[in-house]
């Protein structure tokens, strides 16, 4: 089944036709204005730049009658030549009458705003590139479209029609299903449910916990521990908070003689402000610290971190390189 994109917005475009293989895109009249084109012509160029010119871009040959229907076709394909257009031509009698005179001039067409067998069955005479049977809007008047494209297929491959089944009108996923299950050639699928059709939460669930594994037997030394959360045991206390300030933190690595020499911590803060005991913030740092914290080595596994956090419920630890005093890592930056 042919995958068309119904839009024209170009950065969806060009981020679906990288990620997976679009046959083309639809647009129609309304979409151009809306995305700031100033006309057809500059909307069919400007997809062409994203998608090439191989792929289809289905545009709208709109007209009253007969005339109009092929004076916008050859308008459209003088000024975009090397484009492969397939023009949208609205079913009447007027609208065959074009596509049958476009076919036999080399031009390809589909036929749209499709409701019934019987304008399949005309529309497949003249040997029309594609017919647009609507789903979405035979649905919202209480018919079955699937039943009703169903039919058309059925149809149409008892009798070797060469006429390609194109569902537009698409509201959701289930319409893109139904119509897969049912042999649909070719479909247009708005953005919104291009994107459901890669979303399901147990394959959000999967990667998160796949990615969680992984994260788990890395290294200490591939995260990014803040290097800069480290004070020699002079530091003021003052100088201390500026530092924690400055980088958002919740604690400090505290160094002696290249040694570890304590932490000290938000909740040490908490701790000295709510004590009735005075204190000046002059006064040095590891004056105020958590003595022998619990520490890690840059050569454990980030699942050793885990088990501590378990053992301790602590928030943050003290990242060593042997005996050598690094940074600290944040566990809820990890797990």
């Amino acid at each position: 089944m042919k995958i068309f994109l119904d839009t024209i917005d170009l950065n969806e475009i060009k981020k679906y036709n990288e990620i997976f293989d679009i046959a083309g895109v639809t647009t129609n009249p309304n979409l151009a204005r809306r995305f700031g084109m100033s006309d057809d012509i500059e909307m069919v160029r400007e997809i062409g730049k994203v998608i090439g010119k191989k792929k289809e871009i289905h545009v709208e040959a709109f007209g009253d009658n007969f005339k109009e229907i092929i004076k916008n076709s050859e308008r459209i394909k003088k000024n975009c030549s090397g484009y492969n257009l397939v023009f949208k031509i609205p079913f009447s009698e007027e609208g065959v009458k074009a596509a049958k005179y476009l076919k036999k001039n080399k031009y390809s067409t589909n036929l749209h705003l499709i409701f019934s067998v019987g304008q399949a069955i005309v529309s497949s005479t003249i040997n029309s590139n594609y017919i647009c049977p609507l789903i979405g809007r035979l649905d919202d008047i209480g018919h079955n479209a699937i039943d009703n494209l169903s039919k058309i297929i059925a149809s149409y491959r008892v009798h070797s029609s060469k006429t390609l089944v194109m569902g537009s009108s698409v509201r959701n996923l289930n319409h893109v299903i139904d119509c897969y299950k049912i042999g649909v050639d070719a479909i247009t699928i708005p953005m919104k449910v291009v994107k459901e059709m890669f979303n399901h939460p147990l394959t959000d669930a999967g990667y998160l916990l796949f990615k969680k594994d992984l994260n788990q037997m890395k290294q200490i030394s591939s995260l990014n521990f803040d290097k800069k959360l480290v004070v020699d045991a002079n530091t003021t206390l003052f100088d201390t908070l500026v530092i924690l300030q400055k980088q958002t933190a919740s604690a400090v690595a505290i160094s002696k003689n290249n040694k570890l020499a304590g932490i000290f911590t938000v909740g040490d803060l908490n701790r000295l402000i709510k004590g009735r005991k005075k204190f000046n913030y002059n006064n040095k740092i590891i004056n105020f610290a958590t003595k022998k914290p619990i520490s890690v080595d840059i050569t454990d596994k980030v699942e050793d971190i885990t088990k501590l956090v378990k053992k301790y419920n602590l928030g943050q630890f003290v990242v060593l390189d042997q005996q050598k005093v690094l940074g600290i890592v944040d566990v809820k930056n990890i797990i």
